[in-house]
């Protein structure tokens, strides 16, 4: 199961760390935002050493629908009601200065990436007055948008829509591609530990010592300092992508299943969306789901790829990006997306570069990690959640290995003990401990992806035990297997 960016040839480096050694500027983690903030930094004149676990490109910047946009649902709507039309405005401008930033650059590196100007259409089959208030919003912050009612959208029949003037979409691994990537970097190394004290960041056998240091690893992998875990929270969708059919002309959000996107891809179309928090999934039908839609509103459609992204959410719906802390000189952090990775990635990575060159940017204080973002409902939930998941371990399985069909997993009982099961289509056994190594949450089955996910924080492991994404960093303990059957 890979995603269509996934068919094209990227760059490797393939050197991983071998040594101890002592650097100026860290960046952990190799998605966009770290390499777009490791090109900037480099650009300005400073040195930078970027660190992957795997290899770069790689994570949700591997797995996205690639749409760079600032029409993102109801964000600004919430942004005016619980801070100010000024502070929605501000954000709308973070996001427009974003995509010019990504054409900028495609023009000067002429970069083939299939980079397109687009109008975005975000539309509703149930809640035209919701829709409606956006609009009044988005009019006041200056956006170049045109309210509709009662239109046909690709054949939804659409209540309200609100089209957004000149956004763009491209070809996320063809732009990485084609930066110019002069600056160390070392793959296939993971940090296990950070000294935010003494600034040294420790792998399996090597340490690194730095001025500064730069977390983007989608989510931090620092457990408890910084208490990121009560401030984000993880949440998966799924994608799939078309034969050749059509050029739908646009990228389009809506309401349809909780929540759907679309766009073309040299008259593909990649239908993604039905989120969910991770761990705490709520079909086994995802991609079946959409390719349900395709059928339906694209005449011979057929799947050639699917493939599901984990993006990491904050409860104000802003990204974070700047000082970690303030108890910590010189470490930052880049995280929160909320499923607008493209332009948040590229505004973040110019911001960290703006602060860490003490140059003014307009956008620092509603990016801040210290800003308040606390919701006490989304508090609770979180709060729950993890209470109930780290709860589990106490509670006995009811059903044992046994009982599992073909190609199906979960929580067993397996030799007297409580494990993470899964059966293959060869009824061949893959066992492994059933709790997180990131802060012992009991996993949970993805059937849509065949992954253990955590409800808790959004870690996820092979059948194998081996982790897909942050913020672990530990793998599952592999259980030897003792009974065939």
């Amino acid at each position: 199961m890979k995603s269509v960016w996934a068919e094209t040839k990227q760059k490797k480096f393939g050197k991983s760390l071998t040594s101890n050694i002592q650097r100026d500027i860290v960046i952990v983690g190799g998605g966009i935002a770290g390499v777009l903030a490791a090109y900037f930094l480099t650009e300005s004149g400073k040195k930078v050493t970027l660190i992957e676990a795997g290899q770069i490109f790689g994570g949700v910047t591997h797995n996205t629908t690639a749409h760079i946009t600032a029409q993102q649902g109801y964000i600004y709507s919430e942004l005016a009601k619980n801070r100010s039309i000024e502070f929605a405005s501000l954000y709308y401008k973070s996001q427009m200065q974003a995509i010019e930033k990504f054409e900028n650059l495609v023009k000067k590196l002429k970069i083939d990436c299939d980079f397109e100007r687009v109008d975005d259409y975000l539309f509703t089959i149930e809640q035209p007055k919701k829709l409606k208030k956006l609009y009044d919003v988005l009019t006041k912050v200056g956006a170049n948008v045109k309210y509709s009612e009662n239109k046909e959208i690709l054949g939804f029949p659409v209540k309200a829509v609100i089209q957004m003037r000149n956004q763009a979409m491209f070809h996320p691994i063809k732009f990485l591609n084609g930066l110019n990537l002069d600056f160390e970097i070392f793959e296939n190394t993971r940090i296990l530990e950070v000294d935010l004290n003494k600034k040294i960041l420790y792998t399996a056998n090597h340490n690194i010592i730095a001025d500064k240091i730069i977390i983007a690893t989608n989510y931090p992998i620092i457990n408890l300092k910084g208490t990121y875990f009560l401030k984000l929270y993880k949440s998966q969708s799924y994608s799939v992508i078309t034969n050749p059919i059509k050029n739908i002309k646009g990228m389009y959000q809506g309401d349809l299943e909780n929540g759907i996107t679309l766009r073309n891809l040299n008259n593909q179309i990649i239908i993604g969306g039905l989120d969910h928090r991770t761990g705490r999934n709520d079909s086994e039908h995802k991609f079946e789901q959409l390719e349900d839609i395709a059928k339906k509103y694209f005449e011979k459609a057929k799947i050639l790829n699917r493939w599901s992204a984990n993006d990491t959410v904050t409860f104000d719906g802003l990204a974070i990006t700047g000082l970690f802390s303030k108890k910590y000189k010189d470490i930052y952090i880049i995280t929160g997306f909320n499923k607008w990775g493209m332009a948040n990635s590229m505004a973040s990575a110019q911001l960290i570069t703006d602060i860490i060159t003490e140059k003014k940017n307009i956008f620092e204080e509603i990016f801040s990690p210290q800003r308040f973002m606390f919701s006490l409902s989304s508090f609770f939930i979180s709060l729950g959640v993890s209470i109930k998941n780290l709860i589990k371990p106490l509670l006995i399985p009811l059903n044992t290995h046994k009982k599992l069909k073909a190609d199906t997993g979960g929580i067993v009982w397996y030799n007297f003990r409580k494990r993470a099961v899964y059966k293959d289509a060869q009824n061949k056994l893959h066992i492994c401990s059933p709790f997180c190594k990131h802060m012992g949450c009991q996993l949970t089955f993805n059937a849509n992806t065949k992954t253990w996910d955590c409800p808790c924080h959004g870690s996820r492991f092979d059948i194998d035990g081996q982790i897909i994404t942050a913020p672990t960093v530990k793998p599952l303990d592999k259980i030897p297997q003792k009974n065939k059957k």
